[in-house]
């Protein structure tokens, strides 16, 4: 992680890295590098030199530098670019260390600054556009529970159609601390997402975590809610079962309305004289795009006009306009019939 440091009144950042039995430390100012390599061998031997009235080996040496080397900020001394002298106190007095950091090339630059900061911004911005994808599809969802017949019970939780215009902004011109702080949050985010991926991911594969699955049943009235481990998930394995566990779901949900969630559904009026001829809206694409027929009852007259909800009751599923149309159309069918 990257730490705010002030060195001649002027703001640095300091990172310190382990690998094994090795340290680095890393300071910049965004513009250049200053590093140091640290074993245990040098560790060891800082310590005699800069505190020779103590018995080093027998001080847990090693364990003290590292808690110091966790906070530098919090025992400086003195500093320089070059040069950072640190205190820690101990039982019975305090022991020294310094940081002697040389001046690294260009190329280190890149490696340890610019390409981690470049690499955090993509995928700061891949997320950017997942999420704006997400919440523009969240909309034309709930959306089409709406034209359903679907309300939301708790007002307060409503949204506004999400707009992309929202996010845009004057940027202002930052200054020194500004740039500062943004690296840090940036580059700590990139450190914290490449360490944390694979510890969650064994965390979630070796407990079996519980986990949430929402079973949307709008044909029933409802949002189920309910809990699902790693042992009981079967559909994910046992393919043939899906139909009959949906069959399953539904029976549940049928003989009881207690998982009904945020959003309630409220089928249609039903007509009293034709309960089977009722408009259902088509089923989407593949693609996920809507689906549409040309209205049968437009076509009688003369107009071509394309509509998303046909009649399941009759024989060939015509696509019908809903309101006039549908109501005009059956009232001609059941006069043949």
């Amino acid at each position: 992680m990257w730490e705010s440091v002030k060195i001649d009144s002027k703001d640095y950042l300091i990172s310190v890295t382990r690998n094994d039995d090795t340290i680095k430390i890393f300071l910049t100012d965004l513009i250049e590098l200053w590093t140091e390599t640290l074993t245990n061998e040098i560790v060891l031997n800082k310590c005699r030199k800069l505190n020779p009235l103590l018995n080093v080996e027998a001080l847990n040496y090693n364990e003290i530098v590292l808690n110091v080397l966790r906070n530098i900020s919090n025992y400086i001394v003195e500093a320089s670019v070059e040069l950072i002298k640190l205190r820690v106190p101990i039982e019975g007095g305090s022991m020294k260390f310094n940081l002697s950091l040389t001046k690294s090339t260009s190329q280190d630059f890149w490696e340890i600054v610019t390409k981690p900061f470049c690499i955090s911004g993509m995928e700061l911005m891949r997320q950017r556009t997942i999420l704006l994808d997400l919440i523009k599809k969240k909309d034309e969802e709930i959306e089409e529970y709406k034209a359903q017949g679907a309300e939301l019970i708790r007002k307060n939780i409503e949204t506004k159609l999400f707009v992309e215009e929202q996010l845009k902004a004057d940027i202002p011109n930052p200054d020194t601390v500004d740039c500062t702080n943004a690296f840090r949050g940036i580059m700590n985010f990139h450190n914290e997402s490449n360490s944390c991926k694979p510890s969650l991911m064994a965390s979630i594969d070796e407990t079996g975590k519980t986990e949430t699955r929402v079973i949307i049943t709008p044909e029933e009235g409802v949002i189920k809610i309910e809990n699902t481990s790693e042992q009981g998930n079967a559909e994910s394995t046992n393919v043939d079962n899906k139909e009959q566990s949906k069959a399953e779901v539904k029976k549940k949900v049928a003989k009881s309305k207690t998982g009904t969630a945020n959003l309630r559904y409220k089928p249609p009026k039903k007509l009293k004289k034709e309960l089977e001829h009722l408009p259902e809206v088509l089923p989407r694409r593949e693609t996920n795009r809507v689906k549409r027929k040309r209205c049968r009852q437009c076509s009688a007259n003369g107009v071509r006009k394309e509509t998303n909800y046909f009649c399941p009751g009759c024989k060939d599923n015509p696509g019908l306009c809903i309101g006039k149309c549908f109501k005009e159309y059956h009232k001609f069918t059941t006069t043949v019939q």
